[in-house]
């Protein structure tokens, strides 16, 4: 275990600070800290705090404790979490989700690693994590960030993603073009966008013997809902955007898989069995 006056001086040289600045900072004297780091005394017990603050660290890794333990670990990503700004917690998410991913790797476990606060802006490639206990995937393209994690099933995955002939449905309604513009369209819209397949077929150039068709695919897949109203008379159909994000999250995968990373901040893959068995 390292003692406080190492810890004091290495943490204190990584930030730039002079032992001017720590003592101002404390409110000692510089020749308190220069004591301190040669080991000649310790910080009274009031000023661990102080310290700790000033170097950016924890009392932990101030006194050289490294002992992990899992109840501070998850209080500590939810205050984390709770004092960022809402517009921003998003994105501190992900970059909890990219700390996870390099441990993973076994890599930045070393007492001495720092944290880096711009490091995702200057990270542009993807990374990748398969093995026997389940696999990762995360994109740290400035146009399309993202983290995914998949644990193993208990029984595997071959007992939930059995054949089934909706997938082939799925596939088979979006390898339609006319379908797959009108998806496009109606989620560059507000949710509950309501509208009649007319004004569909409008805007998305959809010749009026396939709106029908178009129709029954995406309210079967995509979610729709509709009503009968009548109008003067007339019996009108409104349809009823209701977006789904787990649609969004499927194109945005498959964007990934198009684009397929010309580079790998990480990549590991050491999976030996099948996925589906």
């Amino acid at each position: 275990m390292m003692n406080i006056g190492e810890n004091i001086k290495k943490y204190r040289l990584k930030r730039n600070m002079t032992q001017e600045q720590l003592a101002n900072v404390v409110g000692v004297s510089s020749q308190a800290v220069s004591k301190w780091e040669c080991e000649d005394t310790i910080p009274d017990g009031t000023l661990f705090i102080p310290i700790a603050d000033a170097l950016g660290i924890s009392l932990d890794r101030l006194c050289g404790h490294d002992k992990v333990y899992e109840s501070d670990t998850y209080y500590g990503i939810l205050r984390l979490i709770e004092d960022t700004p809402y517009e921003k917690r998003m994105e501190k998410a992900r970059e909890i989700c990219w700390h996870t991913q390099k441990g993973l790797f076994n890599v930045y476990v070393q007492a001495d690693y720092e944290y880096q606060p711009n490091e995702l802006n200057n990270t542009d490639g993807s990374s990748s994590v398969a093995n026997d206990t389940g696999f990762t995937y995360i994109s740290n393209r400035s146009e399309l960030p993202f983290y995914s994690v998949f644990p193993e099933p208990e029984k595997g995955y071959r007992n939930v993603l059995t054949y089934d002939e909706k997938y082939r449905e799925l596939f088979e309604a979006f390898s339609d073009s006319y379908v797959l513009k009108a998806f496009f369209y109606l989620y560059s819209q507000e949710d509950l966008y309501t509208f009649e397949k007319e004004v569909l077929a409008r805007e998305c150039q959809i010749p009026e013997e396939y709106i029908d068709d178009v129709m029954t695919k995406l309210c079967r897949f995509c979610f729709w809902s509709h009503d009968e109203l009548e109008i003067n008379g007339e019996k009108r159909t409104l349809y009823i955007v209701r977006q789904r994000y787990e649609l969004i999250a499927v194109f945005a995968m498959l964007n990934e898989f198009i684009w397929h990373a010309t580079g790998f901040t990480f990549q590991s893959c050491n999976r030996l069995k099948p996925y589906l068995i």
